[in-house]
């Protein structure tokens, strides 16, 4: 079973939400608060009650907690939410006797009424087509299935951690058939972690880790260890379901996580399962994945794109030297020109007070035109929020309100005592007639020339001197920065 498609709207913070194109990894990203559980909650929704539209079925909400539902709790709106389920070949013999792969879609409604969740069918096609009455049974007998076959992984919930010892046990006191079953998870365990040699159940039914020839109660065992063990268990039992996994890099070291997702990426290539993981890890988000959900939002209301990444995403990622992880993980790109480095941008707005880590900032530059248009069809592609500086003249019109103009190198606003400090620390010593110079020519060129004298590119040492130069607290700093803090915290105010 896959979800190959997926929509909802009015869902708690989410506005509306249409992703195409899933796959069989699929690494949903955002900032903090911007929607990703919420996200993993819909589709666990969806796939839990395929059904309840077809069933007309009605759920009493004696507490209230169900209004929690509706986007700003809103209930005079309905929720709606669909997509697209494929069943492979197996699934639909085993469910239906019947041949051949099905593709369902379903758009299911929820009204909110005298304290009543109603739910409704707005559509549903079978490959394609409208549904005679026989298939119609057909697909109650598949969503009755699918509604055993998706899986929420919460990051840490102790009933949960519970119930999945629970079946531990249960799998390791099964009959023989069982048991080899077990001993296979046993060895994928020690094949993910080589410091764990063994596992089993003692007296008590509690589970005691073989770590390097000492018996370790899990409880008691490291918390990365536990993490990882109940992640492979349930990836172990989890053929031809949707698993939805909530940060499963939470208390493992990036060479696990590591070996998580190549594991998971090698069952979904061989659709053992779909998966769909909210992460904050730049080693998550840099493996091989099928689908990037990015998460966005907007005057406190969240949306999301669903993004492939192809080829021609990968080439323009290693054309600008960037990594998926930088561009994913920052709410506001800050995209300067040639005049200006990125280290000096990031030291002056520090002097402003704007900590561009706190902020999820980064910087890069576009050196040429062919860079700009690179970083521009990222931008589309990926719906970056990018502010430019001393770009205006080179971006479009409808472009321009995010761009700050700045006219002059970086160079001139540098303090000269300073920049002979720090310039005799890469072993350039100027003599009389150069510093001379210094004061009748732009700094820049003076810089170019006085290196190349010496025999060295300055431009590849430029951002290294212009951070060292800007860290100096009275060091000049042009007006325009100002005017991108501005910018900056209107961002802020919006997403």
């Amino acid at each position: 079973m896959k979800l190959i498609e997926f929509y909802v709207n009015n869902f708690r913070s989410i506005s509306s939400v249409k992703l195409t194109g899933l796959g069989g990894l699929n690494i949903i990203v955002g900032y903090n608060g911007y929607g990703k559980t919420n996200l993993l909650t819909a589709i666990y929704l969806f796939i839990k009650n395929l059904g309840a539209g077809l069933e007309k079925r009605n759920i009493e909400d004696r507490n209230g907690e169900y209004m929690l539902l509706w986007r700003d709790y809103d209930v005079s709106k309905l929720i709606k939410i669909g997509g697209v389920i494929e069943f492979n070949e197996q699934e639909v013999f085993r469910n239906t006797g019947r041949n051949g792969k099905i593709r369902v879609e379903v758009v299911n409604t929820l009204q909110y009424n005298n304290k009543f969740i109603e739910w409704s069918l707005e559509s549903l096609s079978i490959n394609g087509g409208t549904p005679t009455k026989d298939d119609l049974e057909i697909v109650k007998q598949l969503f009755s299935f699918a509604s055993q076959a998706v899986e929420y992984v919460p990051i840490f919930d102790q009933y949960y951690f519970d119930s999945t010892m629970k079946r531990m046990i249960d799998m390791n006191r099964s009959p023989i058939n069982m048991k080899r079953k077990w001993y296979d998870f046993v060895n994928l365990v020690s094949n993910t972690i080589p410091e764990i040699k063994g596992l089993e159940f003692w007296d008590g039914g509690k589970l005691v880790l073989n770590i390097q020839n000492l018996p370790i109660y899990i409880d008691l065992a490291a918390s990365g260890f536990q993490r990882v063990i109940l992640m492979l268990f349930i990836l172990w039992l989890s053929g031809s379901k949707v698993l939805l996994l909530e940060e499963p890099e939470v208390n493992m070291y990036p060479t696990l996580q590591s070996k998580i997702m190549r594991l998971i990426k090698e069952w979904t290539n061989n659709d053992v399962f779909q998966v769909f993981v909210t992460t904050h890890s730049p080693y998550i988000v840099s493996s091989s994945v099928d689908s990037y959900v990015i998460m966005r939002k907007k005057n406190g209301v969240s949306s999301a794109i669903s993004v492939r990444p192809e080829e021609r995403l990968k080439k323009v990622l290693g054309l600008l030297k960037a990594n998926i992880s930088d561009v994913l993980f920052n709410r506001i790109i800050i995209l300067a020109s040639d005049l200006v480095e990125p280290p000096v941008i990031e030291n002056w707005l520090k002097k402003i007070g704007l900590n561009r880590q706190e902020l999820g900032i980064t910087i890069f530059k576009a050196s040429n035109d062919i860079e700009l248009q690179l970083w521009l069809s990222l931008k589309n592609a990926l719906d970056l929020n990018v502010i430019f500086l001393g770009l205006c003249e080179k971006i479009d019109n409808h472009l321009r309100e995010f761009c700050v103009p700045l006219n002059r190198e970086v160079e001139n606003y540098y303090t000269k005592a300073k920049l002979i400090e720090v310039i005799k620390n890469f072993g350039i010593y100027p003599d009389e007639k150069e510093l001379r110079d210094l004061t009748k020519e732009e700094t820049y060129r003076w810089l170019v020339n006085v290196f190349k004298k010496r025999g060295i590119d300055y431009d590849k040492f430029r951002g290294s001197i212009g951070e060292l130069v800007t860290t100096e607290d009275g060091a000049e700093m042009p007006k325009e920065m100002e005017i991108l803090a501005n910018k900056i915290k209107s961002f802020e105010e919006t997403i």
